[in-house]
C-alpha cells in the first residue's frame, strides 16, 4: 500500500461510509489510510462525521 501512495498519485479512490474502507479502482484493491498519509485527513473527517468523535489515536 505504501508503494501505491508513492507511485500512483492519480488513481481514483472511493471511501465507504458504512465501514470507512478506501477502495482504489485502478488497483482493484483496498487501501489503508493508517499507512498512507494522504488518506488520513479524509479518513479522520469521515470517522468524525460517522461517530461524532475523533478517531482513537491508536488508529493514526
Amino acid at each position: 500500500m505504501v508503494h501505491h501512495f508513492e507511485s500512483n498519485h492519480t488513481h481514483c479512490v472511493a471511501l465507504s461510509f458504512s465501514d470507512l474502507s478506501v477502495w482504489c479502482f485502478s488497483c482493484d484493491a483496498y487501501l489503508d489510510p493508517h499507512i498512507i498519509p494522504l488518506l488520513r485527513p479524509l479518513y479522520q473527517l469521515a470517522y468524525l462525521l460517522k461517530f461524532r468523535q475523533d478517531p482513537p489515536s491508536t488508529f493514526l
